[in-house]
């Protein structure tokens, strides 16, 4: 499975693309919601090292794991991207300062609990409302 970190701070354990490609229903889900499954076939920042995203090229640039490493954080691409509407955007500043508070590990695991169905345990994304397995009402 693909990493689920970022150069941004996103979490990507929640993304929709990386949760159904582990469950391997992605042939199902796409047809559900109207997509292809190659526009549900996201391949992470830290492998593909997508050279159109100003964080990959940036953090490559400088020898940085993440944002959180760089002196400069947050640039003004960060604060834009933060402030784009997209809620799971809008966390980047707060993880990369949580991620250097406690280090990469750490964050990974709290983010693991925060996007799992308190009642079955099952991953959980940015949008859900409901956990996908068990029907539980979430707060994420």
């Amino acid at each position: 499975m693909a990493g689920l970190d970022s150069f941004c701070g996103i979490y990507c354990g929640a993304c929709l693309c990386n949760i159904v490609r582990e469950e391997g229903n992605i042939t199902e889900v796409a047809q559900k919601i109207g997509k292809t499954v190659e526009q549900l076939s996201c391949s992470d920042c830290k492998t593909a090292l997508h050279q159109d995203c100003c964080f990959v090229t940036c953090c490559s640039d400088k020898g940085l794991n993440n944002c959180s490493e760089c002196s400069e954080m947050p640039c003004e691409e960060m604060t834009n991207f933060a402030n784009d509407g997209y809620k799971h955007h809008a966390t980047i500043i707060t993880n990369l300062l949580r991620i250097r508070e406690i280090g990469m590990a750490e964050w990974l695991s709290e983010q693991k609990q925060k996007y799992s169905c308190p009642q079955c345990g099952a991953r959980t994304g940015w949008s859900y409302t409901q956990c996908s397995k068990c029907g539980i009402e979430l707060s994420n």
